[in-house]
């Protein structure tokens, strides 16, 4: 018997394992990006949830980026470059930049936040 509710989950469940065996990759120092909305923002862990078009995806903030993460809306739009750190360890925020979402820190450029554009 056919059962839509079984195939679905095999089905996700197939998804988010090959985002996370890409996203986990073995090759240490190589960048990648992601444009996607921020899920959810823990700036006291140091890490971001996003949509990896496959999956979610945790991303740990650099020492340098972690004092800046908590400026970041949930819900927003994010560009943001990562560095993979190998299995299992999650990839390490590089710098962003905000497309979407109001915040004090719209981009940051690996070392500092760029303050907002001011409009005129």
């Amino acid at each position: 018997m056919f059962r839509p509710f079984t195939f679905v989950l095999l089905l996700v469940f197939m998804m988010s394992t090959a985002t996370l065996a890409w996203a986990f990759t073995d090759e240490p120092g190589k960048e990648g990006s992601f444009y996607s909305p921020i899920i959810r923002v823990v700036p006291d862990k140091g890490f971001i949830l996003i949509n990896s078009g496959n999956g979610i995806l945790w991303l740990k903030a650099s020492e340098a980026a972690m004092p800046h993460i908590a400026k970041l809306p949930v819900g927003g739009l994010i560009d943001v470059v990562v560095v993979f750190q190998g299995k299992p360890n999650p990839p390490v925020i590089k710098l962003w930049k905000l497309a979407s979402g109001e915040s004090a820190c719209p981009q940051f450029d690996g070392k500092q936040c760029l303050p907002p554009a001011k409009k005129e």
